[in-house]
């Protein structure tokens, strides 16, 4: 069983620990034990495929899945749509955790790749590698694009790079490092830079693990376990410098913090001043977490999910939604859920209608995706509701990232296929679409 468990906890993104298999417990919605397999297939949209469409019923989405021909990208983590005219084929660039960047396009039928090259200092073991990609704000006019990636046990980096449409291979020879950070003597290749981004006024933000040193995650001086929020230098030399109004600008912690207390925030995404991001925990709680003000803490290693304790945890913001271990009222609503003992909380982009095409019929507007990579169960919650309620919408296994194309669609990557750390085929993309249609 512990050697199950340790080939499991290799997994790309698990986020889970050799904790020697924790009882299941009882989750925020009051359920606990465990649950059976169903034996459904890894995509569906969670209802009878003979059913009659219900355009007014519950929100019910689809994962429709797009033949591309990225064959190096056995792994995908993250995608990002270049700029289009409305009526263009969309391009977007797809990352792999081994490294590989592929500038792909639209087709009438799927994607087909126009180009690629590859990182090849990336560091890929567990669940390091090449996790996330951003586009400048600027990229139109400037060509930047950003990866995050490690580049060994202890060191995660956010590089720049300069989009080549005429050779997309010399893309490679243009890296500029904006930011690394460090954990010495990490024990793990586990809790390495997750999504990254850009504010209105092109502030970057980033999200950065624990590196399982679990105490600099509450240590406003170490930028491990925190979202960053910081000015990227857009010139020749690249590098980074904090912003005046951060918390910690007076020089009383790392310049870069804006927020502190997470433990492996993998996935995260920002709306109009506030972030929503996913973290993983260890034994007991996943957690989505809302960062409105500077200095919060969310509380790892010295709090899980909502505060416990009597007489409070002074300092901490508990969670917008959590869920534990076993059999959630997240999980009953999904009637496909595997059977996994494991939990690994991601967290969509919030959609927005962008003026052009919306195949969601306003229903997805101010709303983010969230859900659970290994048990597969899709929820939607409206980022304006302060009480977090979600509703579940579909069923996706091994999601690991989601982006608005400009036709409006969501579209997602996915690992395909068990084991995922020797993978034979390439990863799957989706379209996300209505599934009454």
């Amino acid at each position: 069983m512990r050697r199950l468990r340790l080939v499991a906890c290799a997994l790309l993104l698990a986020g889970c620990d050799d904790g020697g298999g924790a009882a299941p417990v009882v989750d925020a919605a009051g359920f606990q034990g465990d649950f059976e397999p169903v034996g459904r297939p890894l995509v569906d949209a969670g209802f009878e495929a003979d059913a009659a469409p219900v355009p007014d019923g519950p929100l019910r989405l689809a994962f429709e899945p797009v033949e591309h021909d990225a064959d190096v990208v056995l792994r995908a983590t993250d995608l990002a749509f270049l700029p289009a005219e409305p009526g263009a084929r969309a391009e977007f660039l797809l990352v792999d955790k081994d490294g590989y960047v592929c500038w792909m396009r639209q087709t009438a039928t799927g994607a087909e790749q126009l180009g690629q090259f590859k990182v090849d200092d990336t560091w890929f073991d567990s669940d390091a590698g090449l996790i996330s990609v951003a586009l400048d704000p600027g990229f139109a006019q400037n060509g930047f694009f950003y990866l995050g990636l490690s580049t060994s046990m202890e060191t995660n980096v956010i590089r720049r790079y300069t989009f080549d449409r005429a050779d997309f291979a010399a893309t490679l020879g243009t890296a500029v490092e904006v930011i690394a950070v460090t954990g010495a003597r990490a024990p793990r290749s586990w809790h390495n830079v997750g999504s990254i981004g850009f504010t209105e006024t092109g502030a970057m933000w980033a999200l950065f693990g624990d590196k399982v040193l679990n105490e600099p995650a509450l240590d406003p001086n170490s930028p491990l376990g925190a979202l960053l929020l910081f000015e990227p230098g857009r010139g020749p030399e690249g590098g980074w410098t904090g912003l005046p109004d951060n918390p910690y600008a007076d020089g009383s912690g790392h310049p870069a913090v804006y927020s502190k207390g997470f433990r492996s925030p993998w996935k995260g995404a920002y709306h109009e001043g506030r972030w929503f991001i996913g973290d993983i925990g260890l034994d007991t709680f996943e957690e989505l977490n809302v960062v409105d003000t500077p200095a919060q803490s969310h509380g790892w290693p010295a709090v899980e999910g909502a505060c416990r304790a009597e007489g409070g945890c002074p300092g901490h913001s508990d969670p917008w939604i959590y869920y534990g271990r076993g059999v959630t009222g997240f999980v009953r609503d999904d009637r496909q859920a595997t059977s996994a003992g494991l939990r690994s909380i991601w967290v969509s982009p919030v959609y927005r209608q962008n003026g052009v095409s919306d195949p969601y019929r306003g229903r997805l507007d101010g709303t983010l995706l969230f859900g659970d990579f290994y048990v597969g169960y899709v929820r939607a919650a409206a980022v304006n509701d302060p009480a977090g309620a979600s509703t579940h919408v579909g069923h996706v296994v091994m999601p690991t990232a989601f982006a608005q194309a400009p036709d409006g669609h969501l579209y997602a990557t996915a690992m395909g296929q068990w084991p995922t750390d020797a993978p034979e085929a390439k990863s799957r993309l989706y379209r996300v679409v209505l599934a009454e249609d």
